[in-house]
């Protein structure tokens, strides 16, 4: 027996030995076999991707960044305990990890906004490293900036979508937000903090951009476009306006321009006055491209600044990657945070890299508790560029062309031209907006919108308004109840009918208007006109002034007050208008008018002739203006009444220049007379100073006319401000024939007062103003009877000159100007002089 047991202990011993050799063996290889984890990282309250987010194996030197749509992926020699994810801005994230050799985890992280976290004590001889590397992205800038590049093309992809979202408690009680809700809730649409999320417009747009001897010479191509949104109809205007031109953004410009504002760039040339910096890592590979990583942060956290991270390319400096968040303690109005994340285009050699990929993400609070937030997000995609290609003299004649089937519907096309295919809850956003735009409620919700925005009420074919000019009071006609119309593209896209009527109160008068107009050509805008009307005029603001005549709440409050101090008259007024656009940001204009003045005042004068003393003035007229706004972009449509033009360029300055001849005995007329005048209007970016804006006009009348033709320069004798008047001069102070004005506003944003304890925590704003007025006044102005009923005056050798300073965003749209006169303080003849005075107003600034 014991023989038997031995071979068969030695065979068991064998197979034991098989048998742990196949199960710690078979371990062993699975332990060596390779894992792969990839997945996706997400925005939990957008949705967005999250670019650049570090994705590292816990316990290990193991790690990766996720790309510029959220993807990443790890490549593991054995099983691991789990993956962490970190990413400025957001919620440290750990995920448990299995043994599967496959894994994906789609990993959603929670913001958190918050600015670099360590704070370091360094020895006064310390030299942040981060400094050296900041030195040589400066020096190196010139031949790194993508703006040093001429002659080249690329194809462009742009995708828009601009969502309602944080409503209210008492919104989401009304029946239509619920039902919206829930369908948006079916189709797993949701926004920040999970709460539902309405899409109310969309747009793809594929262009081909075009680049001449200078990045200021510039062509796109648009040749398709995908659009749908609650209120927005033209989708040829909506081409333009989503385009790759306007979703550009260079960061190696000392600012970055978005919405009015100037923010500072990470590496702009002043870098130490602005951030903080810290070196993260030395040597990072980003997609095979070595850099260093670089995190930096706003010294004062109200500066319009970012936080975020870039990553610099070794050896060339170059910007490869670029995340960059606005923080919401940032000095902003109605914006909870903006984030711009961007990925260059390598190109191999010594030329500079383009912007691949852009990605913006806007968040709007809410205006008021009854209302929602809004959720702007912009994408861009480049690609396929050629340089160095030759382009005719005359191929930038157009800054965007429009292909003949833009709107063409053709699913297949986008799917082969999208870099990047679409989520399930991103192509549902198209059927989403269809849905809310039928639900009746929304429907009236977007007709009140289009009053708000264009003060005309849309019934059909007619328009009626403007809404706000229907109820007037005044010291001369009492209340004054006004009911106007105008006929929309709906009647015809080339005649536009319009006429109101007026009824005063108190002088039981009734007036009226009319008018004509018709479209010629959109493509080089040429349109004609003619109108007539019975109404009330006011000398005062028949000034030649290029600021007020185009501003619609100065017309407002024309017809309001005591109209009479502005010296009131009745008026008929016949005008006949042709307008072309000549070429390029050029139009001409050429107006006939013949009009008389019946006043409401003293006033007489010398007929001509010996026809002795007359109160009724009947003028004759043609004015010639030319306008001429470098980089202006005319928008075409065919289903808008009215010239749209876009300003490619802020900073350009609009030239303008009228000249009027007056002919006497030509329907009744009383005077000959010329009169020239030029105004020159900017926007100036400051930089760390804000934004300025000045208006200079200069005018000349050669010969002598009555008073009311003369320049009667603006006065204010209202405790509100005006931008477009001398705040502290009276009406009629002073007139002149020979003239020069400047008006200047600078808006310091939140310079020094974001530095001032307490003061920073109201995010208040500092803001500069100067009015200088150079004129005078010709003896033969003074001398004509009828010039001398009213107490004229004009200016000496000096200049008459108001400076201002004021405080605005109080509550975040009330402003508050502090006004010196600085000269002319004894004119104390047609009344007190004021030399101090405080004017309250209105605005709404970002």
């Amino acid at each position: 027996m014991g023989d038997l047991i031995k071979p068969l202990r030695g065979l068991y011993l064998r197979y034991f030995a098989i048998v742990a050799i196949m199960i710690f063996g078979c371990e062993r290889i699975a332990y060596c076999q390779h894992i792969t984890i990839s997945g996706k990282i997400t925005d939990q309250q957008t949705g967005e991707p999250v670019a650049f987010a570090s994705v590292g194996i816990k316990g290990t030197s193991i790690g990766t960044s996720s790309n510029f749509d959220g993807l990443y992926k790890l490549k593991l020699s054995g099983k691991k305990d789990s993956l962490t994810i970190t990413c400025m801005g957001y919620r440290q994230l750990s995920v448990k990890l299995s043994g599967a050799q496959l894994q994906v985890y789609n990993i959603q992280l929670k913001p958190a906004f918050q600015l670099l976290k360590e704070v370091r004590v360094s020895p006064r001889s310390y030299i942040n490293p981060a400094w050296e590397i900041l030195t040589e992205v400066i020096r190196h800038k010139p031949q790194n900036d993508p703006s040093a590049l001429a002659n080249y093309k690329y194809g462009s992809y742009t995708r828009i979508e601009i969502d309602a979202t944080r409503f209210s408690e008492n919104l989401r009680k009304k029946k239509f937000i619920d039902k919206a809700i829930a369908v948006a809730d079916s189709m797993k649409l949701t926004g920040p903090d999970h709460m539902p999320l309405l899409p109310l417009f969309v747009s793809e747009t594929v262009s081909d951009v075009y680049i001449g001897n200078t990045s200021a010479t510039k062509r796109e191509d648009i040749q398709r476009v995908k659009t749908n949104g609650v209120g927005f109809e033209d989708g040829t205007v909506i081409a333009q306006l989503t385009g790759s031109t306007f979703q550009q953004y260079n960061f190696y410009k000392n600012y970055i321009s978005a919405a009015g504002k100037d923010f500072v760039s990470p590496i702009t040339d002043s870098w130490k006055t602005w951030y903080d910096y810290e070196l993260d890592k030395r040597d990072v590979l980003v997609d095979g491209i070595p850099c260093y990583q670089i995190s930096f942060k706003p010294k004062r956290a109200k500066d319009l600044a970012f936080a975020g991270i870039i990553w610099i390319a070794h050896d060339t400096y170059k910007l490869y990657q670029v995340k960059a968040t606005v923080a919401p303690t940032a000095n902003l109005n109605f914006i909870d945070k903006i984030t711009v994340q961007q990925q260059m285009l390598p190109s191999g050699d010594e030329r500079p890299w383009l912007p691949g990929k852009t990605r913006i993400l806007v968040e709007f609070e809410q205006l008021t508790g009854n209302t929602s937030g809004l959720l702007a997000k912009f994408y861009t995609s480049n690609s396929g560029v050629i340089i160095n290609k030759a382009y005719p003299a005359d191929f930038f004649k157009d800054n965007i062309t429009i292909a003949d089937d833009v709107q063409r519907k053709d699913e297949n096309y986008w799917i082969r031209n999208r870099p990047d295919s679409l989520t399930r809850a991103e192509r549902s956003v198209y059927n989403m907006i269809d849905t809310i735009k039928n639900i009746p409620t929304i429907r009236n919700y977007i007709t009140v919108a289009d009053l708000i925005i264009n003060g005309y009420y849309r019934a059909g074919k007619i328009s009626v308004g403007p809404i706000l000019q229907s109820f007037n009071y005044n010291n001369i006609e009492g209340a004054r109840i006004r009911l106007g119309f105008k006929t929309n593209p709906d009647f015809s896209n080339k005649w536009i009918l319009g006429g109101y009527m007026a009824y005063g109160a108190k002088r039981r008068s009734l007036q009226f208007g009319s008018s004509v107009d018709y479209i010629l050509s959109r493509k080089n805008w040429t349109e004609a006109g003619v109108s007539y009307l019975q109404d009330l005029g006011q000398v005062a603001l028949m000034s030649d002034s290029y600021l007020y005549q185009r501003n619609a709440l100065f017309s407002l409050l024309a017809h309001n007050g005591n109209v009479a101090k502005r010296k009131a008259f009745d008026q008929s007024r016949l005008d006949v208008y042709l307008s072309r656009r000549l070429f390029k940001s050029f139009n001409e204009k050429i107006t006939f008018s013949n009009w008389t003045m019946d006043p409401n005042f003293s006033f007489a004068f010398n007929e001509p002739g010996g026809g002795g003393m007359s109160t009724r003035l009947v003028v004759s007229e043609i004015q010639f203006e030319s306008r001429w706004a470098p980089g202006e972009q005319p928008l075409l449509s065919e289903t808008v009444n009215k010239q749209l033009n876009l300003k490619t360029n802020v900073t350009n300055p609009v030239f303008t220049f009228r000249y009027s001849l007056g002919i006497r005995n030509l329907l009744g007329s009383d005077v000959n007379f010329n009169k020239f005048s030029v105004n020159v209007t900017q926007i100036l970016k400051t930089g760390g100073f804000g934004r300025g804006k000045y208006s200079l006009t200069a005018g000349f009348i050669p010969s002598g006319v009555i008073y009311p033709l003369l320049e009667n320069h603006l006065g204010n004798e209202t405790f509100l401000y005006n931008p477009n008047s001398f705040n502290l001069m009276r009406f009629f102070e002073f007139a002149s024939n020979k003239y020069m004005s400047l008006n200047y506003t600078q808006h310091f944003e939140g310079l020094l007062f974001n530095s001032l304890p307490i003061i920073k925590n109201f995010n208040w704003r500092l803001v500069a103003t100067t009015n200088i007025l150079y004129g005078s006044l010709s003896a033969d102005n003074k001398n004509i009877p009828g010039n001398n009923t009213i107490a004229m005056r004009g200016l000496g050798k000096a200049p008459y000159i108001e400076a201002g300073y004021g405080v605005e965003n109080i509550f975040r749209f009330i402003r508050v100007d502090f006004i010196h006169r600085l000269n002319y303080l004894d004119n104390n003849t047609a009344g007190p002089v004021h030399r101090f005075g405080v004017k309250i107003s209105a605005q709404f600034r970002l």
